[in-house]
């Protein structure tokens, strides 16, 4: 049977340089024409991402004679797709989290995607790096988050250098608090891990390629402990509270009761909201330790191994969705920096909030997408709890979670 490559024309040159069409079985070449499919595609969302999806498939619908069902899942779409492709259901992409990528890559419930040379060049280098496990890339990014400062500039005209600079600016603008990051009684370690990482602590084992070594464990290493220290120290001197929820961290910034506010793009619409007169920049680092390095989220397209209409599944992910105009409207719905490149300048330019963001992720490492990730979160946050309570030494909250997360990996 013939195949014949999806039409391209709506791909920016820009985008993705030179995209080859792929010749016909016998040799002959085919140029831009229509791919000969047929069938439907089941693509599944949530509920932000599914409204620009449905809207964007109406004209890729019409170009290419294919129905394109986009299905929107709320807050359980991880699982759901999990079990229906072990029953050999669900869609034939999920739209998703790329730390989901190790998880559905051991359980065989996605496939890998072939990205050309100039597609990958034309996309953000981490990003990519986001989705590959083992060597192979599982997911098409399209949008990158991180967390950064966000500064009411009336309370504290300039931006901190260092974490201690934040600190005494937040004490001499003389509000009730002297910085809003959320911890709560169970602890953080998303929110916690630029100020972690400063200090020279890390989860797993960076082989240099980006390969993470689950079997060493660095929350207890030298800078690990030196890391939840800081932790028990900002604790003790009010800086940083167990109270500090998802309830009130951004109320109280907007209130106008702290200077600052450690949180990502979700939180502008009420900073916006309330008029005031901000900026958002890079998480400030410790005095002479490293930069302050937040995890970097990207969201994209898998193909799932089950897919019932695979080939064209892939053309999709793979030139479709490497379009301009998709990751734009996908920006502007989330409020996320694209991922490719020149969507990204299209993006940033003259949104001073995007530029902000993007300059507070230039040193964000991407979350670990293993499986062993998911061994971290409850005890490296119930360690920083303690640590800021004063229950237990910062040594002692260090060597407790670190121990707890190698017997969760090794069970």
């Amino acid at each position: 049977m013939r195949r014949r490559t999806l039409g391209i024309t709506a791909v920016s040159a820009a985008a993705l340089g030179a995209v080859a069409a792929c010749g016909s079985d016998d040799g002959d070449s085919t140029g831009g024409d229509a791919a000969e499919f047929s069938g439907e595609l089941v693509i599944w969302a949530d509920e932000t991402r599914t409204p620009v999806l449905k809207e964007f498939v109406k004209n890729f619908e019409q170009e290419v004679g294919v129905k394109v069902t986009v299905e929107e899942h709320v807050e359980t779409l991880r699982e759901d797709y999990l079990t229906a492709t072990e029953q050999g259901q669900g869609p034939d992409i999920v739209v998703g989290a790329h730390d989901w990528a190790g998880q559905y890559a051991g359980a065989g419930a996605v496939a890998p995607i072939t990205l050309t040379a100039d597609q990958q060049a034309a996309l953000n280098e981490a990003a990519v790096k986001a989705f590959t496990v083992d060597g192979n890339v599982y997911g098409v990014p399209y949008a990158l988050e991180n967390l950064g400062l966000i500064r009411n500039t009336d309370l504290a005209p300039e931006a901190p250098a260092t974490f201690e600079e934040l600190v005494a600016a937040g004490q001499a603008a003389g509000t009730d608090e002297v910085l809003m990051m959320e911890v709560s009684v169970n602890g953080n370690a998303y929110n916690a891990y630029p100020l972690f990482s400063s200090m020279g602590g890390y989860l797993f084992k960076d082989d240099g390629t980006g390969t993470l070594d689950p079997t060493d464990v660095g929350v207890d290493s030298p800078g690990g402990v030196a890391a939840f220290e800081k932790f028990a120290e900002l604790g003790s001197a009010g800086v940083l509270k167990t109270t500090y929820d998802a309830t009130n961290c951004t109320p109280f910034f907007v209130d106008g009761k702290t200077a600052f506010l450690i949180s990502g793009p979700w939180a502008l619409t009420d900073v916006q909201g309330a008029g005031l007169n901000y900026e958002v920049t890079a998480i400030p680092g410790f005095e002479g330790q490293g930069p302050a390095a937040p995890f970097l989220g990207v969201q994209g397209f898998y193909v799932s191994a089950k897919a019932k209409n695979a080939v064209f599944a892939q053309e999709f992910v793979s030139n479709y969705v490497l379009t301009e105009d998709l990751q734009l409207k996908l920006a502007e719905a989330g409020g996320r920096v694209p991922a490719l490149t020149a969507a990204a300048e299209a993006y940033t330019a003259g949104n001073v909030d995007a530029q902000g963001f993007a300059a507070a992720g230039e040193n964000a490492v991407p979350m670990p997408n293993i499986p062993a990730m998911d061994a971290v979160w409850e005890p490296f946050g119930r360690a920083e709890a303690d640590a800021i309570d004063g229950a237990s030494t910062g040594a002692e909250a260090a060597a407790t979670a670190a121990q707890t997360i190698r017997d969760a990996v090794g069970a």
